[in-house]
This record gives C-alpha cells, structure tokens and sequence, in this order.
C-alpha cells in the first residue's frame, strides 16, 4: 500500500515535464538564457527552472502531502553523468521546488525499480558517502567560484559542505569540503518503490546577493542522485559533459526569487566543557587524579549584510571530538599534514584556498588562541576574508627567564579575490605573525584563468620576511605557475615553482625550501562503457634542482588504471627515481598496486600495497637505501542500517639489505570505529587505536545527542596504554616489561547550543 507521498507522486503529470507546463504549475524548460554582468557571464544553453513563492510553508516530515506541491516547479527528466554519460537516468526522480521569504524548499521522490538495490544507513551528520545520496548544490552568486552543497540518505541523515573552484576535487562532481557547517530542515520516509524528502533551506545558513525589491534572483542550480548499486550511477538535472572541465559551469539557472528576507542572522554558539583527567606521573610514576577541568566559551556570528559575515570568539571551543586519521610517524622525510578540525577556523576556510606548491594558511599553526575575529564575504565581485587571534601557545615555556614565558603571538591574514569571469580570478593573501621581537610576513598575489572549457591557468608569486627570535633576518620569493586540461580523454597538467632557500611561512605548511622544480603528468582515458567501464595510462614526470644547481629529486612513474562495473577500481603504477638526502644520491625503484571495491551496502574494500627500494631517513648523517614494503587496508561493514564499523590499518616495514636483509622496523597503525544509531538524533561511537611503534593503545567511546548541526551535547570517556618500557618516567625501575599500563584517562562532557535571531 503506498502513502500519500506515493499517491500524490504517481498521478499522471501530463504536460509537467520538463519542457512543458500545465496551467497551475511554474514553467521550466531548457530555453536560452542570457545575462550580463561580471556577476553572472554567459548563461546560453543553460537548463533553467523558474519557482514560485508559497503562503503555506510545507511540513517538513517527508511525506508530499503538502498543498505546496501540487502548484510548485517540478522536475522530472534526468540524465547519467556516470557511468554513460548523457545516457538516459535508469530510474524515475521527481523534484519539486518553491520558497517564501526565508527559506528555499525542496520535495523529492526518488523511485527504484528493485528497491533492494538501494543503500541507506543510519549514521552520523556527514558520513552517509558510501549511501545513495540525493544532493542540491547552490551557487547564489552564479560566479562559478563558489557553491554550496545540500544532501540527504534515505534516513534524513544530513550533509553538506563547500566547493571552492581554485580546490576542486574528487572528478567532474567535486568533493564537497564538509567541515563547513549549515542548518537546515529535512525529513524522509522509506515508501514501496524507494522513498521521499523534504527539505527546508533557511536563507540565514548561506551567503547571497542582495537585490532591491521585485530583482529576481538568478542562483547555479544543479542535483545529483547517486545510485551506488548501479555501477556508481550519478543522475543530473543539468546535463554535464566529461570534456567541460567545470562542474558550476555546467549548472543550470534557478530563477524567479524575489524580496527575500532581509533581517540580519545573528547567532550566538556557546560552548561548555568539563573534563575529569588522570594520568601518570613523570616524577613518581604513580597514576593521579588531576582534577576536573571546566571550560566555557562562545562563538558570535553575525550577518553584516546577507553576503558579508563577522564571526568572534572568546576562549573558543577548540576541543577535537573526532581524532586525526592514523598515518605512519616513522621514517618521514618532510613533516605530515593534518587536517584541520576545529569550528572556528573552518567558517569561510574557502576564501583562503587557492592552487599553490606551498599551502600559505595551515591554520593549524595556530595552537591556541584565546581570542579570534573574522570577516568574510563578498562584496560586488570581490571575495574577502580577515582573521585576527590571539595565539598563547607559543608562550607555554617551562623556564620562566625565558623571555617568551607567557607571551602571546598576534596573527593576521588578510585575503582578496576579484572574480573576472567563469572560475577566473585575481587575488591577493597577506599574513603576519609577530612575537616577542621576532615576525613572519608574507604577502604576494594569485591568479586562476579558464583557458577553454577543459583548460586552466594558476599562478602565484609571493614574498616572505622572517626575523626569528634570534634575531636573523631573511627574505625570499616564491613563484609557481601550472596549466591543467581535463577532458573525457586527456587529462595532462605542467607546472614549475621556485621556492628560495630564505623564504618561510609560520602560518602555513611548509615541507622544505631551496627548490627549483617542474614537471608534467599526462593520461589518457578510453570509455569502453560495458563490463570494463573505463581504462587508460598515466604518466607523471617531475624534476627538482637546488638554487646552487644541485639535483635533488628525479621521478618517472608510469601506471594503469581499470575502473569495472559493480563499482570496482584497479590501478598500478612502477616508480623510478633519484632523491638526494644527507648530501649522497640514491636511485631507488618502487611499485604499487591498490583497489576499491563496494559491490554490495553491507561491506567495502580498499587497500593498496608498495614495495621496492627505501630510503633510511632516521639517521640523517648516515641514511642508506633499503628495501621496504608498505601497506593499506581499509574496510567497512554494515551489518545493519543502525550499525556501522570501519577498520583502518597502515603498516610499514624496513630491511636493511646491508646486513642480510636485518629488520629496522616494522610498524602497525590500527583503527578501529563503530558507530550505533539509537535514533536520528542519539548515538553511540568508540574509537580503537593502536600503534606498534609507540607501544600505544587507546580507546574512545562517545555519546552523542544531536538537535541540528550546530547544538550537540557529547559524553565521552577517553582511555589510554602504553608499553613499560616506552614509558618516560623519571624512575624506570618499575618500567622494564612489555606490558600495558595506563598512561592517562578522561571522562568528558561538552554542549554546544545554537542560539539563532
């Protein structure tokens, strides 16, 4: 028996297609459009869709028994993106679109001819990826710089995120960064042949243009429905093509939006934490009480305008609830990169990202502010984006003669972006951190410039001046230019930098200077469209030379890659190279093999495998070339809907051929995450790690009680072990064994309220 959602969708639509338009119902079709303005460019050929306002906002529970739907734009003929692309959409999607003054609604019927097919679990707020996901991106400046992105699984599990069109990744649909943060409404009900959903989007959650009253605004629209059981099968509004490589490009028009409301948001996020710790004592070795630690702190946003927003904190909240993905420590020639995780930080990250060999804003760097502001947004067409903190890690000395006990570290950066034309731009990045007498200053400019629909152009050229707090001075450039073509068959970039041996940044990542580098990568991609869905080569060439002439790293790697129905990958490449370390030169031979298959919703499986010739970075006055392998393996189960369980392992292993192939290291990296869903909003997590290396092992479990994005109360209690004799203590007497003592422990409790105006 189907519900009303299903009645009211399988009624005879007549002439609502797409194309068409009954006497009651908003007109959409694929007319050509075209605007004027820098704002905007050229919209030929575009698919548009025009909405209308509503009196009598939907009930957002997932069923479409609204009134609103009966009368409101509707979309109902969709094509592949992949894995046939421009092939007719193998299963039928309705989608119906209308808004009022303060927020943009959305209703979606996405049947399934097998509805076993389909795949929905319940899990937390973006982490629904392996599911069949039904997204709505937004491009509210209709500049191709900059678009939202909104989705749902069949379980109301929310997403969403940002695609910042100078960092795009992930193929021709990006990959949304999901640290960004929204509030929005959504509701979803399994049905016979698949399952509904609303949506309702409030205006304050996103940044758009203002316009005077009666000015339709004119937004990039496009959906996608993923089909994960159908070979991966991607369904779009907007039809796209593997030759254009711009996926806001490929939008279609959003249109008829007037007199939206122009009440400023105002949101007030408090933060409260307490934390009960234990842990040993590097004087006795005995296992202490160290006391409850409570913390409060707020964050203030407030919407200047409604595309220009000031964000403050006082004593942020910047506790980690979710830890860094496990990667192996030993034997790391540059420094790892971490992801940055924090709330305050991650509001309009966007602005500051652009393609350049040195990442310029790590924000990372920043270990522990106590005060921040920030002003983000755009104006006309310039993006901006300001930050100030107030940094006191830099002060936490053990000495209190050092003249840097207790100072703090003041960082600035300043950010614009003037938007030329169709993911275009020209812009410029400064940043200054100062401390005691000491400072970093970098400042230097960015372009990014669409050549044709497949081909770009990205430069940077940036100056850094650096005294330390020794007082030595230096001061150095650093330059690169790249351009990218990405097409249906051929995907080839070139790029050269020059990176001085004086330049330096203390607010961004950095791995090493004094570098003069170029190269090139090229592969080629044929379709075959059947069991084999696509197959081609790679080759990637790159060279580097010291400013003195020397040459540093050489590498060719050649490989293949096969992409098979019922979602499996393979790929394996063969390196050749010559990298000079501690001043002698190895030539060095590496392979790799690695695969991803999810063939069915209840299991997944990734891994790749190296093995060849290694280098011995640890002593770095005597490093010499041995044999390695390493390894991989990621995999995930879901039993049931409720339950999910994802295990991650890395290892590494080293032989020193020198002496009959003796065994340096051989190290494992485990985690393990499980999570049970309650309900919609309550939810049990624990986190397993270990680390063979370290000796360590730890475990987390989390509870987690979740109102909407932004208001979550957490419970937690976090445990840890390591190994005796890798203990430091002051007294080892006691710490001779391999066995396991706990090191530290913690019950923690943290609320998150969101107070909305």
């Amino acid at each position: 028996m189907l519900t009303a959602a299903a009645d009211l969708a399988a009624q005879p639509r007549g002439g609502l297609r797409m194309g068409g338009h009954g006497p009651d119902r908003p007109r959409v079709d694929d007319t050509i459009v075209t605007s004027s303005g820098a704002g905007y460019g050229m919209l030929t050929g575009r698919p548009r869709v025009r909405v209308s306002r509503t009196d009598t906002p939907p009930e957002i529970d997932g069923r479409l028994d609204d009134e609103v739907w009966r009368t409101a734009a509707m979309l109902s003929e969709f094509v592949q993106q992949a894995p046939l692309d421009g092939a007719p959409a193998t299963e039928d999607t309705e989608i119906y679109i209308s808004y009022d003054s303060e927020h943009i609604y959305f209703a979606f019927y996405l049947h399934y001819s097998d509805p076993s097919i389909m795949r929905a679990n319940r899990v937390d707020r973006d982490t629904a990826w392996q599911d069949d996901l039904m997204t709505v991106y937004l491009d509210t400046f209709m500049d191709q710089q900059v678009c939202y992105d909104f989705d749902l699984n069949g379980y109301n599990v929310q997403g969403d995120g940002i695609i910042n069109a100078s960092q795009s990744r992930g193929g021709p649909i990006p990959i949304a960064d999901r640290s960004w943060e929204a509030l929005f409404y959504s509701g979803t009900q399994i049905v016979e042949d698949g399952y509904t959903a609303e949506m309702a989007i409030p205006f304050k959650s996103f940044r758009y243009p203002e316009r005077p009253p009666g000015v339709e605004h004119r937004w990039g629209f496009q959906f996608v429905r993923e089909i994960k059981g159908k070979n991966q099968e991607n369904v779009v509004w907007a039809p796209m093509s593997r030759d254009v490589q711009s996926f806001m490009a490929q939008m279609g028009v959003l249109e008829g939006m007037t007199d939206l409301s122009t009440s400023r948001n105002l949101e007030i996020l408090p933060s409260f934490t307490a934390i009960q710790y234990s842990s040993i004592d590097s004087e006795t070795g005995e296992f202490v009480n160290r006391g409850t630690d409570p913390e409060g702190g707020v964050n203030v946003k407030y919407g200047i305008t409604s595309n220009l927003t000031a964000d403050f904190t006082g004593n942020p909240d910047f506790s980690q609830i979710e830890s860094d993905l496990p990667q192996i420590e030993v034997n790391q020639r540059f420094p790892l990169f971490f992801p940055e995780l924090r709330p305050f930080f991650l509001e309009g990250a966007e602005i500051f990202e652009f393609v350049s060999p040195v990442d310029l804003v790590h924000t990372r760097t920043l270990v522990d502010p106590n005060v921040g502001a920030k002003l983000t947004g755009k104006v006309g067409n310039t993006t901006l984006g300001m930050m100030v903190t107030d940094d006191e890690a830099p002060g936490k000395r053990d000495d209190p003669n050092d003249p840097g006990f207790g100072r703090t570290a003041q960082v600035a950066i300043g950010r614009a972006r003037y938007d030329l034309y169709s993911e275009s731009h020209i812009g410029a990045l400064v940043t200054d951190r100062e401390f005691l007498d000491g400072y970093n200053r970098v400042g230097g400019v960015d372009g990014q410039f669409r050549l044709s629909q497949a081909t770009r152009f990205n430069f940077v050229a940036f100056q850094s001046q650096d005294r330390d707090e020794q007082g030595v001075e230096r001061e150095g450039p650093m330059l690169g230019a790249m351009v990218a073509h990405e097409g249906r068959n051929l995907q080839a970039r070139f790029f050269g930098a020059r990176i001085d041996p004086d330049f330096r940044t203390d607010v961004g990542f950095l791995q090493r200077v004094d570098q003069r580098l170029g190269g090139a990568n090229v592969g080629y991609r044929w379709w075959p469209e059947h069991w084999l869905i696509s197959w081609g080569p790679m080759l990637d060439y790159q060279l580097s030379y010291t400013h003195a002439g020397i040459r540093e790293d050489e590498i060719i790697d050649a490989g293949l890659n096969f992409d098979f129905s019922r979602n499996i990958n393979v790929s394996g490449n063969a390196i050749q190279a010559h990298e000079r370390f501690g001043g002698v030169d190895f030539d060095r031979r590496n392979y790799n093999l690695s695969t991803f298959i999810s063939t069915s919703r209840l299991f997944s499986l990734g891994g790749s495998y190296r093995w060849g010739d290694e280098i011995f970075y640890i002593d770095r006055r005597n490093p010499y070339l041995g044999r390695g392998n390493s390894a991989s393996l990621s995999a995930t189960i879901r039993p049931y809907p409720r339950w999910s369980s994802q295990l991650n392992l890395v290892t590494s292993r080293f032989f020193d051929v020198r002496n009959t192939s003796r065994e340096v290291f051989n190290v494992q990296v485990l985690r393990a995450l499980s999570t049970f869903t309650f309900t919609d909003r309550l939810l049990l997590r624990n986190i397993t790690e270990y680390n063979s290396f370290r000796g360590t092992l730890g475990s987390n479990l989390l509870l987690t009680y979740r109102i909407n994005a932004l208001t979550v109360f957490y419970v937690g209690y976090d445990d840890h072990y390591r190994q005796e004799d890798l203990i430091d203590v002051h007294d080892s007497r006691f710490f001779q064994s391999t066995a396991f003592r706990r090191t530290n422990r913690a019950l923690f409790t943290k609320l998150r309220i969101l107070f909305r105006y």
